[in-house]
Order: structure tokens, then sequence, then C-alpha cells
């Protein structure tokens, strides 16, 4: 097959106009993560570039950029040139990484892991947690923040740990216990897979039949979606979440001490992977939410996606510290003005900034936030 064949097969698969009886051929027969690989390290403009500044950096810091498979930490290059702060970018896949780590010479560390493969992020997940709790490093985002990244079990039970407000969940491990809970469930009922962004590993069940289906085939062959190798699947748990009718939903996101908002419109009857928008000055309940819930978890990179219906409380359906920006250049826009919310601790209320923050999907507020927490070490 052509790479033109191959590229507009992969565009009518992301758009849901395959069947899926194709759409199981397809990813029997064509390597889609080879495609996505491609496409991505494609866009990659310091690919060939020294893996080092050469410029004289603007503050007494060495930033150590930790590469990512598919060159998404290409964006962390971007900011700290932008920034003016000297970088390394150190590859960690190895097996001399802690030898990397311990003779790089730099005082902290930026870090995109590569979750397209569960076992990329197995790896991530146990070197990084080495090189903070084992080898004293800085890493940013912080350790606990990436821990839940892309598991859904994680984050469900950090948000139940800490009384966050949360759609109704049931997470399962044996597979009677969720086939009795199907007999009796009120539907339609929400599958989400634990790895999966752009809903891509969402289903809404309306038949029973249908779920019950579904759970023997959680707990049989597994699931896996288009986006991921054929035998990277998950197996022998299930992650099912009430359904809420005519629920909004706003991406509230936080950097550093910058906020940003927007609402998230529903396309093809999900909001996540919709790339459909609307900006507005982002209601204050949210942001006052979004700052509670990170200064309660210490976290400077998170986004949340917030559930929102009348006459209920808000409820938090995602919490992720990196996230997708390809199709938002600026996440906050308020009367056309682009900009960024910041508490105003005088007066005890949030105020819109108007300006440009979002550079490098907002990579340059991480390496900034970054040094300050530098500064605040060395002070």
């Amino acid at each position: 097959m052509r790479a033109f064949d191959k590229d507009l097969v992969l565009y009518l698969k992301q758009k849901g106009l395959v069947p899926e009886a194709l759409r199981r051929f397809l990813q029997k027969h064509i390597n889609v993560m080879e495609l996505r690989a491609a496409s991505w390290i494609a866009q990659d403009p310091f690919a060939n570039d020294l893996s080092a500044s050469t410029y004289e950096s603007k503050y007494p810091h060495v930033l150590g950029i930790i590469k990512e498979f598919w060159h998404l930490h290409w964006h962390y290059i971007a900011a700290c040139r932008d920034v003016g702060v000297a970088y390394k970018v150190l590859d960690i896949s190895g097996p001399d990484w802690q030898k990397v780590i311990e003779t790089s010479g730099c005082d902290a560390f930026l870090v995109r892991p590569s979750v397209q493969v569960s076992i990329w992020k197995q790896m991530y997940d146990e070197r990084l947690r080495i090189m903070t709790k084992d080898m004293g490093k800085i890493i940013f985002p912080s350790y606990d923040e990436l821990w839940f990244w892309e598991s859904k079990r994680r984050m469900h039970y950090w948000l139940h740990a800490n009384d966050v407000p949360y759609p109704k969940t049931w997470i399962f491990y044996d597979r009677k216990a969720a086939l009795r809970f199907a007999e009796q469930t009120p539907l339609p009922i929400v599958f989400k897979s634990d790895m999966g962004s752009g809903a891509t590993g969402v289903i809404i069940f309306r038949e029973r039949s249908c779920l019950k289906k579904h759970i023997l085939r959680c707990f049989g062959r597994g699931f896996t979606t288009y986006r991921k190798a054929p035998n990277d699947r998950e197996w022998g748990n299930i992650f099912l979440q009430e359904y809420i009718e005519n629920a909004r939903e706003w991406r509230i996101i936080r950097i550093g001490e910058s906020y940003f908002g927007y609402e998230k419109l529903m396309g093809r009857g999900f909001h996540s992977g919709s790339h459909r928008s609307r900006h507005g000055l982002p209601p204050a309940d949210l942001l006052d939410l979004a700052q509670e819930v990170t200064d309660k978890g210490k976290f400077l990179s998170m986004d949340l996606d917030i559930l929102v219906t009348p006459g209920t409380r808000p409820l938090v359906n995602e919490l992720q510290p990196i996230f997708g920006m390809e199709y938002t250049t600026e996440a906050c826009i308020v009367d056309g003005k682009t900009g960024r919310m910041l508490y105003d601790t005088t007066h005890n209320s949030w105020q819109f900034e108007a300006g440009s923050f979002c550079r490098n999907q907002l990579c340059n507020l991480r390496v900034i936030a970054l040094l300050e927490t530098l500064g605040r070490e060395h002070a």
C-alpha cells in the first residue's frame, strides 16, 4: 500500500469513518504505530541538531530534557531556546540510564514520558521513580503528577483519596463481579480504557447484552484501540463510569501560577477528541476547583476536564499533567484577546491578563516554572 493510501486510511480511522470489521482488518495488516511514529518524528525541527545547547545561558542552571521515543520532547528544546536556558537532551531508555543521569551535570529534568505503548509507560514510571525518590533528582512535571498520566485507574484512586468530586466509577478485577454488576446497573454506562486519549478508548453502552459481551472481551482476549499495537492489550480488569446526560465540559489548565480555560464542545458523542472548543472567561468556581485540587496535590502542570450540569456540583472527569495542544494555540481567549488567568490574593479574585502565554504547547511556562522551583531550592 502506498504511503498516501496509508495516511488516508489513518485519517478515516481517526474520524470514525471505517466500519468495525474493516477497522480490525486494517489494524491487522497495517502498522498504525509505525505510521504515527513517523508522522510525529517528522515534525521535530531539531532532529538533526546537537543534543545540547551551544548558546550562553541567561541562568546559572542546566536543564536535562528526557528524550521521548517519538521526539515529542522537541517542544522543551524550543522552550529552553526561547527562555534562554542551557539544556542537554538525554536518553534514559538504555541499560546505562543511571550513569547518563549521574554524569549529565544537569540541575533538573524536563520530562514528557512516552505512553503510546504500555511497556514504555512502565519503563518511565520505574526509572523516574528511582530518579526522584532514590537519586534525589528534580523533574518537571513532578513524579506524583506523571504517575497517573494515562492511567484512569490511578487517577480515580487519587481523586477518591483526596475527596475530589468525580463521576461515579466502578473498577472490577473479578469477571463474575463485573457481570453481576452489568445485570443490574442502570444504562447507559460508560466504559473507559485505562490508557487512551481523544475518546479512543471510550464506549457508551446502551444495551445490557453488549455491555456483558464487552466485559467478557476485557477479561478474555483483552481490549485495545487502533492507536495502539494489536498485541498491546489491557486485560483482566474493567473501568466503568456513570453516564451523565447533557453535561458540558470545561478544560481548566494550571502551569505554575498561570491558569487557562475553555469549553470543550461535543463531537460524535464525546467532548474529548472532538477538536471543537468555545472560548470565553472561565467560570470562577471552576478556577477555584482547579486551584484547590492542584494545591492539594502540589501540582504545577495539570489539566482538569470538569463536567458541569445544571443544579449539581462540578465533577472532575480527567486529570492530565501533559495534554494535547495541536488544535489550540492559545488556551484562554476573552473578548477576542488571548491571555491567562491569575489569582489576585489582594482582592481574592481572578484577573485576566492579556498576552500570549502558550508557546510551544505551554512548555515555555513549564520551563519557567521549573526555573522558579530551582531558584527557591537555592535561595
